[in-house]
């Protein structure tokens, strides 16, 4: 009876993107840094993205600016592979967190637990992302 309530409430939570959707494009976005296809994790945000990585430092505000950012990291040497371990969606967002096993060439490497909070646009694009992690995340 204590599900049920709580199935309804999760049922009356409006969206305007399918959550099959999100979970898809969460699961493209995380895969892309392993294949390292930036076009299509670019194809997956909204022009007028704003991105927090991590919350904290200045916003990246545009397509333009996190794609540089994405482009920074891999002139720098940043290597990266992320394995999702749980996706929520409420709405039009989804909580997610994921490891990030994270290399860099001669400086090795280390894990990261990263959790984003991403909110998609009525087009189904990603239009906020926020990232959290900080020292106790590391591993």
């Amino acid at each position: 009876m204590l599900k049920d309530f709580f199935l309804q409430t999760y049922a009356a939570i409006p969206a305007t993107v399918d959550r099959t959707h999100i979970v898809a494009a969460v699961e493209a976005y995380l895969a892309s840094y392993s294949s390292g296809d930036m076009a299509a994790r670019a194809a997956l945000f909204a022009d007028d993205v704003i991105a927090e990585e991590p919350v904290g430092m200045p916003p990246m505000v545009g397509l333009e600016a996190l794609k540089g950012f994405w482009h920074g990291s891999l002139e720098a040497g940043w290597r990266c592979t992320n394995t999702p371990q749980r996706i929520v969606v409420n709405g039009n967002e989804a909580c997610v967190l994921f490891r990030s096993e994270l290399a860099v060439e001669g400086q090795g490497s280390i894990t990261l637990d990263v959790f984003e909070i991403l909110a998609f646009n009525d087009a189904g694009l990603i239009r906020h992302l926020r990232a959290f992690n900080d020292a106790g995340c590391l591993g």
